[in-house]
């Protein structure tokens, strides 16, 4: 006998399956996430494989559904649309940490701020005053493109998956050599496209931040 599950097209049942997962105890989903939930998005391919995973099937199948489909709320992704990371540094306005068009992520400009203390590793370039202060361009390039790695992989993606990187330095002269030493250590391999300009200011005390765009 055909039940009115048999009816539904995949997109439908992915929808229904999606749907089910938000009403998931919230303990449960919390558990299995901070158990697997990271190795379970790299192996399921990131947030659009895991909504799909109905494919595995048993209780595998629902595990990653379920992990996945809570931990990335509304990103589970059968649109395009804004991404606000539970994990990356607070923005300073109102942007989310990277918007997804088709099968590309753009992740808005990120600065070197920690998340959820706001500490800026190196140390801010000016006081409360405006008085300059010396702080370590490397220090701050290393926490840029760390705070990248936690939003793309909280998505479902990778710095691997980076194709594209916008930068942006308070002061070329005194900080290119440090800022490309430390890219290099992270980008030399995966080689995206770059470019890199000197900006008069940024809108907090920072030296340096990195827009970027990744595959999903």
């Amino acid at each position: 006998m055909m039940t009115d599950n048999d009816e539904l097209t995949d997109f439908e049942r992915r929808r229904k399956l999606i749907e089910g997962i938000v009403f998931a105890p919230d303990e449960f989903i919390e558990k299995i996430y901070d158990d697997y939930g990271k190795s379970i998005l790299s192996s399921a391919g990131g947030a659009l494989g895991a909504a799909a995973g109905i494919a595995v099937g048993g209780p595998v199948g629902g595990i990653v559904g379920s992990v996945v489909g809570k931990k990335t709320a509304g990103k589970l992704v059968l649109e395009n649309g804004p991404f606000i990371s539970t994990e990356g540094p607070s923005a300073v306005g109102a942007y989310p940490h990277l918007h997804r068009v088709g099968n590309l992520i753009f992740v808005s400009g990120i600065g070197p701020r920690k998340p959820v203390t706001n500490e800026i590793p190196g140390g801010p370039i000016k006081d409360e005053s405006g008085n300059p202060l010396d702080y370590d361009i490397r220090a701050q390039t290393r926490s840029v493109i760390d705070n990248i790695r936690i939003i793309l992989e909280e998505y479902g993606s990778s710095l691997e998956k980076v194709v594209d990187v916008y930068s942006m330095l308070v002061d070329m002269d005194r900080d290119f050599a440090g800022y490309n030493e430390v890219y290099a250590e992270y980008f030399s391999e995966i080689m995206p496209s770059r470019t890199t300009c000197s900006v008069s200011a940024l809108p907090t005390p920072i030296a340096v931040e990195l827009k970027v765009i990744a595959k999903v």
